[in-house]
């Protein structure tokens, strides 16, 4: 069994919808869950107005009854706010001939693209769906999956490691516990463990937005307690590693994925391996993660690191471009957009590596129900 979604929806349309398949039945989830969740996806410096028009309010409208799944599909429904006003160009039947066109494609996002694919020569089509703003259905998504791995015993965390050109100390190999709560006092602005670059990011951001600006970054998400074993050796489209590198680069605007510090170990001379060692108190263990949680395509056993980068959003930017209508060369709008995005990234890179390591974790050890689930993990470990 493996968990598989879709979500449906624009940018400005009226409501983002999903529907997530093949959750096993008994898997808690509350209200809260899904809010929290939301506003910590909207939450730290330098973002939008946007956050200040959406709540991202989710209705289930299936799969879950009296608080926990049922094993059916999952349903989920998020109205956009500012559908309001936009109606005029994007509600489902609304007169073509009224609504204004958008025929100057933005560099650095899909409107040209996905305006020469499908034969538009109105941008708002590819903009509306391209969006980031669909990440908001898929981290809703992900809220099943999260419980479902917390009931195993399996902890997770994500945060920001560099905004421009300033990087945070982040040390992945203290307590997991005590680097939870580190990221947690600073979540609301900066989702950090290092609390003393959190004044330069905001002199960075602050200065960024004065000159209408916006600035890429590092951000990086952490597992601890996989099982070993989750993907595998045995066909290349199985590997873990290449299924997890595919879920993160779906995130608009990211550009490049690493398992743990790869780029760094790549460059020195002697960093071949994690020594693999036993001890009958701890078992198999390993004094360094190098390899970040996997080898060969499949866990370790190890933390899995996957740390990503993220380019500056284009929305503000005046690159030149051509109107498709008239094909003269002209300056696209800017639109709303925030001057960095790192955290929300952040979120959304958790949550689908959630999804996909449930997903993993029901092919490796099937169940129809958390406690069938439960028992076989046991049994194993």
């Amino acid at each position: 069994m493996t968990l598989r979604y879709l979500t449906a929806g624009e940018s400005h349309g009226p409501a983002l919808c999903g529907i997530l398949d093949g959750m096993p039945a008994g898997v808690e989830v509350q209200p809260e869950d899904f809010e929290i969740l939301a506003k910590k996806r909207w939450a730290g410096y330098g973002r939008g107005k946007r956050k200040s028009i959406e709540n991202d309010s989710v209705e289930v409208l299936s799969g879950i009854v009296a608080g926990k799944t049922i094993g059916s599909p999952i349903s989920l429904l998020i109205r956009n706010n500012d559908f309001a006003a936009h109606r005029g160009n994007m509600a489902p039947f609304a007169d073509e001939r009224s609504s204004s066109r958008l025929s100057i494609p933005l560099p650095g996002h899909a409107d040209f693209a996905g305006a020469m694919k499908f034969g538009f020569d109105d941008c708002r089509h590819i903009r509306e769906r391209a969006s980031a703003r669909e990440t908001a259905m898929r981290t809703a998504l992900s809220v099943p999956a999260r419980n479902l791995l917390l009931a195993l015993d399996i902890n997770f965390a994500c945060m920001v490691e560099k905004i421009g050109d300033i990087s945070a100390k982040i040390d992945y190999q203290i307590d997991p516990d005590l680097l939870k709560d580190k990221v947690e006092e600073n979540s609301d602005a900066f989702m950090t463990p290092d609390f003393d670059v959190c004044e330069p990011w905001r002199d960075l951001i602050d200065k960024s937005r004065d000159k209408n600006e916006s600035l890429g970054g590092t951000a990086a998400v952490i597992f601890w307690g996989l099982p070993v074993g989750l993907g595998s050796h045995t066909q290349h489209d199985l590997r873990l590693d290449s299924i997890l590198a595919a879920r993160i680069m779906s995130i608009p605007a990211v550009r490049a994925v690493e398992c743990g510090n790869a780029v760094e170990y790549c460059s020195k001379p002697g960093m071949y391996a994690d020594a693999l060692k036993y001890d009958e108190d701890r078992g198999f263990y390993r004094p360094t993660n190098r390899a970040a949680g996997i080898e060969g395509g499949m866990t370790n056993g190890q933390p899995l690191i996957i740390r990503f980068h993220m380019k500056p959003l284009p929305g503000g930017g005046k690159v030149e471009s051509v109107d498709l209508q008239t094909l003269k060369s002209a300056l696209p709008a800017g639109y709303r957009s925030d001057v960095q995005a790192l955290q929300a990234a952040a979120v959304i890179a958790e949550s689908l590596l959630a999804i996909e390591l449930a997903s993993q974790l029901l092919v490796s050890y099937g169940g129809a129900n958390v406690e069938q689930i439960q028992n076989r993990l046991r049994s194993v470990y």
